[in-house]
């Protein structure tokens, strides 16, 4: 109707237990991060990211190695240090 005040639409807040879309699409997310820091911990994809932020910490007046570099070192280091036996 023209020339009546629009009503100004509020939204409510989710009754507890029930879920939007967002925050379904929150959770979800919030979950494949979790399962994808997981992962790559499990891999040992995440070594080198804990590698660099250690040594920031630790020796924050030099550079540390590349990942190309660190990688290689880590490589060399297992092929000097092999276990033969178990444990």
């Amino acid at each position: 109707m023209p020339g009546t005040a629009e009503v100004a639409r509020t939204s409510r807040p989710a009754a507890p237990g029930s879920t939007t879309p967002a925050r379904r699409a929150r959770r979800i997310r919030a979950g494949l991060a979790r399962a994808r820091g997981l992962w790559r911990d499990f891999t040992g994809e995440s070594a080198y990211d804990r590698y660099v932020e250690r040594h920031r910490r630790e020796h924050p007046d030099h550079a540390p190695l590349t990942a190309r570099q660190w990688w290689r070192a880590r490589a060399e280091f297992d092929e000097r240090n092999v276990s033969a036996g178990c444990c």
